[in-house]
């Protein structure tokens, strides 16, 4: 009786689809990450975006051709808002696949 369940719950959870790829930052996006205060001048980008990733809890992978500069003054702000609003300065996009936030240059 015992294997009979397993091999049903096998068949359910291989059936199941596997989470579709979505884009972190899209119009009207309600953002509800954990706040922060982040004063940064003249910071490296893929340091900002590891400061938010260790904020929000989430795996992050930024490629080696993702780079720039940021200043950011921010007063009680979601993380998520923050990652949307550097990616929208320096035209990238973040999607999210399963549990990892991708960041890359929009296409």
């Amino acid at each position: 009786m015992g294997s009979s369940l397993l091999v049903v719950l096998g068949i359910v959870l291989a059936s199941t689809p596997a989470a579709a790829d979505r884009e972190l930052c899209t119009p009207g996006a309600k953002y509800r990450g954990a706040t922060l205060d982040l004063d940064v001048k003249d910071a490296d980008i893929k340091d900002v975006f590891r400061l938010l990733a260790d904020v929000g809890k989430v795996n992050l992978v930024v490629p080696d051709d993702v780079s720039g500069r940021v200043t950011l003054r921010l007063k009680r702000v979601p993380w998520d808002q923050v990652a949307c609003t550097v990616a929208a300065v320096h035209k990238l996009t973040i999607t999210v696949q399963g549990a990892i936030l991708m960041i890359a240059r929009r296409r």
